[in-house]
């Protein structure tokens, strides 16, 4: 996120980095933030100022809450109580989302203020008073229906930005030679006051990357977690986090077909994104043939199903990694299941999160043993004061690389 600052005579981008965050240290975070504003700056003009990412922010004061269920809407730091219903979906390898609808009064001011259009107010959601969602409000769509007027509203978490921006202009060329995968995430993120948070090693450097005009700053984050076997998510406080899928052994919840808090399995598979062997070529160079890995599906015998892919082209880039990441992302795309349950939270209290497992036994979706899925997804529901949750299900793997040792329609 960003704040407006409205340059005055004789100021520096030193001089606003002093007034703005204390130290000078920080000028060049504002300068990259305001491609093709250059010194000396023209009183006057208005420049967005990066938040810093180690800014605190105590949502509890704003947002007091009676009971743990109590759901709380803080738009642009006021809590704002006349919606009807929010759907909020939480991810492990993407960014979270808010849904949520309310009457619309077009003669009040507030109204007109709250839910002007293309104006990227921020969203705080809380749940019980602890933080859900940190985010942006992106689409407010009117709708007049019946002689009813409301207001549609979507946003995304503050990296949400992320996947929609290349880096200012004023960063470019963009080359990292011999940095971490750390250190590059900061300095792509910087210039959006986004925090970077790791929950895993960082990996190997690299040796050259570079980051093209036109790439948008998430998708070139992406290919390089991928490379390291990481996912890419965000935080509940808005932090861009990179992970590894958690391992099995430690379920949260175990469930069954027809008991409650199940409300409906609903599987879905993907044949054509099913695999016998998967191979990674990495790309030659002049005068040799580039490596090859190749990872076989034990589940596939016999049968001829291959795809085989070029490695990113970066130096030193880790081929098996990169392979056993394409694995796991096959896994993760052939089948799933999406399991309807009427609470927020497992059965510890604790609210539904991406990146733990569950157990599931569902014969009627092809589970016929009892299967320690990966939580991939959440989507928390809220209406007509009803909290249902919808849990994205993936197998074992899709993320950690692992070919998983059974399936759930083994046995």
């Amino acid at each position: 996120m960003s704040s407006r600052y409205t340059v005055v005579t004789g100021d520096t981008f030193e001089t606003i980095a002093r007034k703005k965050y204390g130290t000078e240290v920080e000028a060049d975070r504002i300068a990259r933030a305001n491609p093709g504003v250059m010194e000396p700056l023209t009183a006057g003009i208005v420049i967005a100022v990066p938040t810093l990412p180690s800014a605190p922010k105590n949502l509890q004061v704003l947002a007091p809450a009676d009971n743990e269920d109590e759901v709380a809407i803080l738009i642009d730091g006021q809590r704002f109580r006349f919606w009807d219903a929010v759907t909020i979906t939480r991810g492990l390898d993407t960014m979270d989302t808010v849904e949520f609808g309310a009457p619309f009064e077009p003669d009040t001011p507030g109204f007109r203020e709250t839910f002007r259009p293309f104006s990227f107010k921020p969203v705080d959601i809380m749940v019980g008073g602890d933080s859900l969602f940190t985010g942006t409000m992106v689409a407010v769509n009117p709708v007049l229906e019946n002689k009813q007027r409301t207001v549609a509203v979507s946003g995304y978490s503050l990296p949400g930005v992320l996947q929609d921006c290349t880096a200012p202009a004023s960063s470019y060329p963009l080359e990292f030679n011999g940095q971490g995968l750390q250190e590059i995430a900061k300095t792509m993120a910087g210039p959006f006051g986004i925090a970077v948070e790791f929950e895993a090693g960082q990996g190997a450097i690299f040796d050259r990357v570079a980051s093209e005009p036109g790439k948008k700053v998430l998708a070139f984050l992406a290919e390089l977690a991928k490379q390291r076997n990481l996912v890419i998510g965000n935080t509940p406080r808005g932090a861009l986090v990179f992970r590894r899928s958690v391992g099995v052994g430690n379920p949260v919840a175990r469930l069954q077909e027809g008991s409650s808090p199940v409300l409906s399995v609903s599987p879905f598979f993907n044949p054509q994104q099913y695999y016998s062997h998967i191979t990674g070529i990495e790309p030659a160079i002049v005068g040799l043939p580039g490596s090859q890995f190749t990872v076989k599906n034990p589940n596939l015998e016999g049968i001829v199903r291959p795809l085989a892919f070029n490695t990113p082209d970066t130096l030193d880039a880790d081929l098996n990694a990169a392979v056993s990441a394409k694995v796991g992302r096959m896994f993760g795309n052939m089948a799933g299941y999406a399991v309807r349950v009427a609470t927020w939270r497992d059965p510890q209290g604790t609210l539904w999160a991406p990146n733990t497992t569950l157990t599931l036994l569902a014969p009627g979706a092809m589970i016929y043993n009892e299967f320690e899925f990966v939580i991939r997804s959440i989507q928390f529901e809220r209406a007509a004061k009803t909290n249902t949750a919808v849990l994205d299900l993936v197998i074992p793997g899709a993320f950690s690389g692992q070919v998983p040792e059974a399936l759930p329609w083994d046995g």
